[in-house]
């Protein structure tokens, strides 16, 4: 309660410097410091409480707010109403000079009482944004976010904010020796190997010598050097097997053709898991996949990726999951945050291999320091070592992750589900979708959807051309690569337009427009074949082909228009 003591001696000097005044806010501070006094602490607390409500903009409502908080936190015992004050005190009179102090209780009761680490790191960002140049106080803080992590056995977690602690506030020489004893804490329970463990506290001795944690890190040796080794033995399996998990049930996936395939695949196979069958058909059908066409005369077997974003996220948010992602420099960092998805029963994915594939991992083995996973076209898990684990993850990820971001080692799990989403609701999503993605114009940096078919009715007219040879090459490679590949997506969505129709007046005749858009695109397919082995009339042939692709991307744009007005009306 000292802090509470300095706070009536300074209350007490305001009240002499303002004798003679009788506001309404300085008599109700007055009855509340007499009632604090007495160790009335409920009266106390109305009368505080009356000033913040009665007399909000009184020079006296910081310092009663703040005091409202500390006598339900510390006096009461109610530290998630003494939460509501304190945050109230930080919203509400940011100038205050006890704004440092409110935001440091908001993460104690955060880390203590609520147990949420991610809420006092969000605390933390606050502190630091307002209080940038105070790297005590910032330090202090981060420590917090390390110590909420431990409370809640997040030890890989607790031991990676340590190091981000010192790393960022080296100066601050106590809350680095306290960040480097806890961050030897949590590989101690993490069953590091013992020397290892003995090393990080030496390194808490001789770094910071004179501190009180290079004293725990004494004692902590001596714990760890003379107790029973048999105790030590048994302690350190118990916490290993409580460490370790296998997720059982995760289903196969298959390697597929392309990436946002094999991506979707094997996302298919993580909600399989969850109770949740759906189709590849109803997937694609959510990211746009089978909307989307492209002329790249660069690439002709070119299969556009309709997403700027990440599937993942993308198709769990539409089918109402929380998701969880996370990326960081190295896979021994990132490594935590799969773990602990694991041990909450949620397999991850993750980039790995050369070539690289999306792979789901599905459990860690602490003891044996062991990784199950199940690759592609695999109906049982896999199992190596961490490290040689780590290696293919650097092969697959470490450059970047691909259509997930450009950021090393991404991985995703599947959280809570918020909502069952009814048909009616994923239908419209699937409209909206289709809508976006037919209306574009490019697509990786290539034309797209009715321009695409603008450019291949461009380039099939140069096919007439007498020396056309390498431009007719590059058109039947389109129609056997990134045509085909548009054709064969294109059917397997319509009976979900003929669905949707059933509850989308706007989109009536859509399902009938985009089987004539498949037959007309298939009509270019076979007249590109048919102009490439002409012997008679191919300058015709070719011109036919090309009128043919003029008509598509009409075709096109009337379906998307039809599409975009549609989701608009949602």
């Amino acid at each position: 309660m000292s802090r509470l003591c300095a706070a009536l001696l300074c209350a007490t000097l305001v009240a002499l410097t303002l004798a003679g005044c009788s506001s309404r806010a300085e008599q109700l501070y007055r009855r509340a410091e007499a009632f604090l006094a007495q160790g009335q602490l409920e009266m106390a607390a109305e009368e505080y409480l009356r000033i913040v409500t009665e007399e909000p903009s009184s020079a006296l409502a910081d310092d009663a707010l703040y005091k409202l908080a500390y006598v339900y936190a510390e006096e009461l015992g109610k530290p998630k109403v003494a939460l509501v004050q304190y945050q109230a005190l930080a919203n509400n009179y940011p100038d205050s000079p006890w704004g440092d102090d409110a935001l440091m209780r908001i993460m104690a009761i955060q880390r203590e009482t609520l147990h949420d680490p991610a809420a006092v790191r969000q605390t933390w960002g606050e502190l630091c944004k307002r209080f940038k140049d105070r790297q005590v106080l910032c330090a202090r803080g981060l420590l917090e976010v390390a110590r909420a992590h431990f409370g809640t056995e997040e030890y890989a977690m607790a031991a990676a904010t340590c190091d981000e602690l010192t790393a960022r506030f080296p100066a601050q020489q106590t809350q680095c020796a306290q960040a480097a004893l806890l961050h030897a804490r949590s590989c101690e329970r993490l069953d590091f190997d013992q020397a290892e463990v003995e090393k990080l506290y030496e390194a808490v001795i001789e770094r910071y010598p004179d501190t009180h944690a290079a004293a725990t890190a004494k004692r902590n040796i001596g714990w760890m050097v003379y107790l029973n080794r048999e105790e030590i033995a048994e302690a350190r399996d118990e916490e290993l097997r409580a460490q370790s998990r296998i997720v059982k049930g995760v289903p196969a996936h298959s390697a597929r053709d392309t990436r946002m395939l094999q991506a979707l695949s094997a996302l298919r196979a993580l909600l399989a898991h969850r109770g949740d069958q759906r189709s590849m058909e109803w997937l694609e059908a959510l990211v746009g996949t089978p909307f989307a066409i492209v002329f790249d005369a660069a690439r002709p077997s070119a299969r556009p990726e309709p997403l700027e974003g990440s599937p993942f996220e993308a198709v769990a948010k539409a089918l109402g999951f929380a998701s969880n992602t996370f990326s960081a420099s190295s896979a021994e960092r990132a490594f935590g945050t799969v773990h602990q998805a694991l041990l909450q029963g949620h397999p991850v994915i993750v980039r790995y291999g050369s070539p690289a594939r999306w792979t789901i991992v599905t459990g860690y083995d602490l003891k044996d320091d062991r990784v199950s996973y199940m690759p592609p076209d695999r109906n049982s898990y896999a199992t190596v070592g961490r490290e040689q684990f780590f290696g293919g993850w650097r092969a697959g990820s470490g450059e970047g992750s691909g259509l997930a971001g450009p950021e090393p080692f991404h991985q995703f799990s599947l959280g809570a589900r918020l909502k069952q989403p009814a048909d009616e609701e994923l239908l419209r999503v699937v409209v909206q979708r289709a809508a976006e993605v037919m209306g574009r114009s490019t697509l990786a940096g290539a034309p797209a959807g009715a321009a695409g078919w603008e450019a291949a009715g461009v380039w099939l007219e140069r096919c007439a051309e007498p020396d056309a040879s390498d431009d007719r090459q590059v058109a039947s490679g389109w129609t056997s690569g990134s045509l085909r590949a548009y054709l064969t997506l294109a059917e397997t969505v319509t009976p979900i337009l003929q669905r949707a129709e059933t509850s989308m007046p706007a989109l009536q005749g859509a399902a009938s427009r985009h089987t004539e858009l498949q037959q007309e695109a298939e009509l270019v397919a076979r007249k590109v074949d048919e102009a490439g082995t002409a012997t008679d009339d191919a300058a015709a042939k070719w011109q036919a082909a090309a009128a043919q692709a003029n008509y598509v991307a009409a075709l096109h744009q009337r379906l998307a228009e039809q599409l975009a007005s549609t989701a608009g009306d949602g």
